[in-house]
């Protein structure tokens, strides 16, 4: 899912041994994005209790993504980029999360775009909804058609959400998603927020 791919590993994805960062004991940042990785081996994190920012976008994580069993051993972690996850020619009915992700008790920003799916539905958030930090959900990019957006009032500490570059029609709940976000410039937020992304992922 990397805009610029490398040559394929020989067994189609990267291989990192299951210690490789057990001696980065005071880790604050890891990215491994742009690396055609599947799967997430918990043993990765088992040592790695101060690690703030992860990104782990750009690769072929959907399926791990409604396992995430590592997420438990991250709980100091602030910022996690899953962006950009799909399976290639897929268009997912729904969005499928980890109830591992309510562990991470200290996150502030979650980033799931392109995850590609069609509808978004109050249960397909609801490992979210105890996160008490979470102050910026993003949810760009993913082409859905159908949301439920009364769920974002169930959130305790939103203040940016980002449903830039779908399809949500009026039908939808639109309505009552500018009952809860009534502030104007929440439109210029996310615009200047999509357009720092792109950046970030397509340079």
């Amino acid at each position: 899912n990397a805009p610029y791919p490398c040559i394929p590993c020989p067994k189609s994805t990267i291989e990192i041994h299951s210690k490789a960062f057990y001696s980065l004991k005071n880790l604050r940042i890891l990215r491994l994005h742009s690396n055609s990785i599947q799967s997430i081996p918990s043993s990765w994190f088992k040592n790695l209790r101060n690690l703030k920012q992860l990104d782990l976008s750009q690769n072929f994580l959907m399926k791990e993504i409604g396992d995430a069993q590592f997420l438990k051993f991250i709980p100091s972690l602030v910022e996690l980029d899953l962006s950009f996850n799909f399976e290639l020619k897929m268009y997912s009915p729904t969005l499928t999360l980890s109830k591992s992700f309510s562990s991470l008790s200290n996150l502030e920003t979650l980033r799931l775009r392109g995850y590609v799916f069609k509808e978004l539905r109050e249960g397909n958030l609801g490992p979210l909804l105890s996160l008490r930090n979470l102050t910026v959900l993003d949810l760009g990019t993913n082409f859905i058609k159908v949301a439920d957006l009364s769920v974002f009032k169930k959130f305790p500490s939103l203040k940016l959400i980002d449903l830039s570059v779908n399809k949500i029609s009026p039908s939808s709940g639109e309505s009552d998603f500018y009952g809860f976000c009534s502030n104007p410039r929440i439109s210029v937020e996310q615009y200047n927020r999509q357009v720092l992304e792109e950046m970030h992922y397509f340079k």
